[in-house]
């Protein structure tokens, strides 16, 4: 089972995924993966941290800021492999896949990179969101604010036949 969600920026793609792997994780699953949060400083946008679902450890995917490798205007931050590597190892015991996001930035950073590659070739259920220009096999989901109660709904159900469960 691969299940991606999608829409534009604001829609509730990482609410939506986050829903599932806490209704998930309550059931007793053991969920991997990662979920890139922004960070804001008086309403500006100022980078996006990588949060381990398993652990909850966090570090700073990109900021705004000097350093190398940059993606856009974003310098890419060595916390990023930290937890990238912590994710890939939890992978092999892990019921569920959840990765937000699949996108540029992501796909940049070699240590998240390798995470979702991982995640990709796996036969473990996966429930990813992805960026809209970014196109995959799987069962895809287009996010928009008059949708997004239905298809949390839709997807949660998904994911718990995927792994055997009832509703």
């Amino acid at each position: 089972m691969r299940v991606f969600i999608t829409g534009r920026p604001g829609v509730g793609k990482t609410t939506t995924l986050k829903y599932v792997v806490e209704e998930v994780k309550k059931r007793g699953v053991s969920v991997a993966g990662f979920y890139c949060p922004e960070v804001r400083e008086r309403g500006v946008r100022v980078g996006f941290k990588i949060v381990d679902f398993s652990t909850g450890k966090e570090g700073w995917l990109a900021k705004v800021g000097p350093g190398e490798p940059r993606v856009g205007k974003y310098a890419v931050q060595k916390e990023a492999g930290e937890v990238a590597r912590l994710v890939l190892s939890s992978l092999p015991t892990a019921q569920l896949i959840a990765i937000d996001e699949i996108g540029p930035m992501e796909l940049s950073i070699g240590a998240v990179k390798e995470v979702i590659d991982a995640a990709l070739k796996s036969e473990k259920p996966l429930v990813a969101v992805i960026h809209r220009q970014v196109k995959l096999e799987g069962k895809i989901y287009v996010l928009d604010v008059n949708n997004r109660e239905q298809v949390k709904k839709e997807v949660l159900k998904e994911v718990m036949e995927a792994l055997g469960l009832q509703g």
